[in-house]
């Protein structure tokens, strides 16, 4: 047995068939995420895990970073990347999981927050390794026109933008303070609306900071097919 598929065993030993942080094509409609942001302390050994279960069962492995060349190295994007191809993982955008696609196996790629500019310089990056990710943008009317023509670049050239809260408030401390009806009118459905109303298909919604409760959760996918958390709040 290759080192691959033994570290594959040994995960499906521990936990299951399916890791909390993997989307089996199935009808969950909340998902986890790891950080791949080398900078702040992500393990290359728990992306290897990721990627050899998303390999070895079909499934997709969902991880996130923020800031090219800041939180995340130009090294590391390159290497998971190059890993993925390697195995033949396919990237998959959040759009292709909802509705649920042909199960492959998959690597959902996502940049969060509104580094708009760092995400368009390695445009030519993600194309060189044939990649499709995720934006999930925040703070989207504070924008530049620059950077709005930038991320409409993005959306043409195959990549999802998608939904990240129009402030980045914690959610928890909010819903606490404004219920969770508040939260979700405040924070949600305008970020999504206003992405709507510049022609992006919103499909999903990232929890600020990954930080949710099943009653937001619950909240958010009435307006929305999926949504994504981080692993402290993950439910599975």
């Amino acid at each position: 047995m290759d080192v691959w598929r033994l570290v594959s065993a040994v995960l499906v030993v521990g936990c299951g068939r399916s890791d909390a942080l993997q989307y089996d094509w199935d009808d969950r409609r909340v998902l986890c995420s790891m950080s791949i942001d080398d900078r702040t302390g992500a393990s290359w050994e728990r992306i290897e895990e990721q990627l050899a279960l998303a390999r070895d069962h079909g499934s997709v492995a969902v991880v996130h970073a923020h800031v090219p060349g800041e939180t995340i190295s130009l090294e590391q994007i390159d290497r998971v990347l190059e890993r993925a191809r390697r195995e033949a993982i396919e990237t998959v955008t959040f759009a292709e999981l909802s509705p649920a696609g042909p199960p492959r196996a998959g690597l959902a790629l996502c940049f969060d927050d509104h580094s708009i500019g760092a995400w368009y310089r390695i445009r030519h990056r993600l194309a060189a390794h044939g990649a499709r990710v995720t934006f999930f943008v925040t703070r989207y009317h504070e924008r530049t026109d620059e950077e709005r023509a930038q991320l409409a670049e993005l959306a043409a050239a195959g990549h999802d933008i998608e939904s990240h809260s129009v402030s980045h408030l914690e959610p928890i401390p909010y819903a606490a303070e404004h219920g969770v009806a508040g939260y979700v009118a405040d924070e949600v459905l305008p970020s999504i609306q206003v992405l709507r109303d510049a022609g992006y298909p919103v499909t999903s919604f990232a929890f600020p900071y990954g930080s949710s409760t099943r009653d937001l959760e619950a909240a958010v996918l009435e307006h929305v097919d999926l949504v994504r958390v981080g692993a402290g709040s993950c439910p599975w």
